[in-house]
């Protein structure tokens, strides 16, 4: 399943509130597909070590699976738009024509 998708498939799919091991029985084998990674994750890999029992609503779940998926999911790391570049090393690569304004 797409990420884009999740929030809509959490909504229809569960009643809330809803417990960690009935999320898990429910649709824990659901996929959320990573962008740039060839294994996926599962929504039961996500939760399963989390320390929350409960969730209240489905936007509460999807924040949660949301905050918690692994670095594949993440688009460029470390970019900001809304400042300047990362300080470049004397031994890293510069990049004159990609700057953020």
């Amino acid at each position: 399943m797409k990420i884009t998708d999740l929030s809509d498939y959490l909504e229809a799919e569960l009643t809330y509130p809803i417990d960690r091991e009935n999320v898990i029985e429910r649709i824990g084998s659901v996929e959320i597909e990573a962008p740039d990674a060839e294994q996926n994750e599962t929504v039961e890999t996500i939760v399963t070590n989390l320390g929350q029992e409960r969730y209240d609503s489905a936007e509460e779940l999807f924040t949660t699976i949301i905050g918690n998926v692994s670095d594949e999911y993440i688009g460029r790391k470390f970019y900001d738009d809304r400042g300047g570049n990362p300080p470049e090393t004397e031994s890293g690569p510069r990049d004159e024509d990609n700057v953020s304004f």
